[in-house]
């Protein structure tokens, strides 16, 4: 059925959603990706067709969200069955208004814009809707600009001291398990790559010299990353703990003893995230995947990396996205600005 979005709600009574529950969503993505999609409509569907499940899924809930925000409706389907290509303009900036008065963070009101967006763009793509028409509604959900917050740019870096103590327990821990768990966090901390992409690596992934590996990133974009000297070190330790066969690089324990690597079975996502849990166990708040691939990109760019080269390193499709890593204050700032050299007499 199709939303009127366009008449909207009082402002005073707009509250935020509850999240739309998990077998929900997941069951819906399953729709907009099959064949032919039952319950999503294809102004929908296309914009989840490409990419991970994991985009998908909070494209999917976000856009429920933002519908059901404005009162009219109360239930996901609605959202996923309309046809967003038939929609009026004033859907649009209604919708907009609707998010400027539902959520508080301006981050989180621009990740609700997106999820509109993504379905505007995926309708021109596909010529649903014109260039005319899109444009329009792009623009009505135009993101808002956000200043740079260096204290939370700050945080979720692990210091050095921090990552050597890691890497030190597990060079003292001898077994099978410790070799592929310091392989995996070189992988993470040294080479930044996502949980997703280090659990999807496999060993015909590295060069035969172990050098560079290539990277399958989101939107199935494919990559060559360089890999640091003690990455090669690590991985090296690990295959010769796991052996050279053919299958996934990083892979699950045998329960039996002596463990060795069931090089049959992919360390799944959830795996990589318990293992970085557990060699991370001593610090006060819980280490993440992710927190090791910010330490990387901080890493590159205190040491003088350029923001470019590291934002290709790490996947990301422009280097907006890549700053929002870079932990360097003012102080860096003003030390780049003294090394130029004004001709002022």
């Amino acid at each position: 059925m199709d939303i009127e979005v366009y008449e909207g709600v009082d402002g005073d009574d707009l509250i935020a959603p509850a999240h739309v529950p998990a077998a929900v969503v997941r069951a819906a993505v399953d729709d907009a990706r099959s064949p032919v999609p039952t319950g999503v409509h294809r102004s929908v569907a296309l914009a989840v067709a490409r990419g991970s499940e994991k985009t998908a899924k909070l494209r999917l809930e976000r856009l429920a969200r933002v519908v059901m925000a404005t009162g009219q409706v109360d239930s996901p389907v609605a959202a996923w069955s309309t046809d967003w290509s038939a929609l009026p303009s004033p859907a649009y900036e209604s919708l907009d208004r609707s998010i400027g008065q539902t959520w508080g963070a301006a981050s989180t009101r621009n990740a609700m814009r997106d999820s509109v967006r993504a379905v505007v763009r995926s309708c021109r793509d596909a010529g649903l809707m014109t260039h005319d028409r899109a444009t329009v509604a792009l623009s009505a959900l135009r993101p808002e600009k956000i200043g740079r917050d260096e204290e939370k740019q700050a945080r979720g870096h692990l210091s050095a001291e921090t990552v050597r103590a890691a890497f030190a327990a597990m060079a003292g821990d001898e077994s099978p398990t410790a070799r592929r768990d310091a392989a995996l966090i070189a992988l993470l901390v040294g080479a930044g790559l996502r949980r997703e992409e280090a659990a999807a690596l496999d060993l015909a992934d590295l060069d035969t010299a172990r050098e560079t590996v290539v990277v399958t990133g989101k939107g199935a974009v494919v990559r060559s990353v360089p890999l640091a000297p003690g990455v090669r070190r690590a991985i090296v330790a690990w295959l010769d703990v796991r052996g050279e066969d053919d299958g996934p690089l990083l892979t699950p324990m045998s329960r039996t003893v002596p463990r060795v690597a069931e090089t049959g079975r992919r360390l799944s996502v959830n795996g990589v995230a318990a293992a970085v849990k557990k060699r991370f166990s001593g610090e006060d708040e819980a280490v993440r995947p992710h927190d090791l691939r910010r330490t990387f990109v901080g890493d590159l760019l205190d040491a003088g990396a350029d923001l470019s080269s590291v934002s290709k390193i790490v996947g990301h499709t422009s280097p907006q996205t890549t700053s929002g890593y870079d932990r360097r204050g003012i102080e860096a700032r003003r030390a780049a600005v003294e090394k130029l050299s004004v001709p002022f007499v």
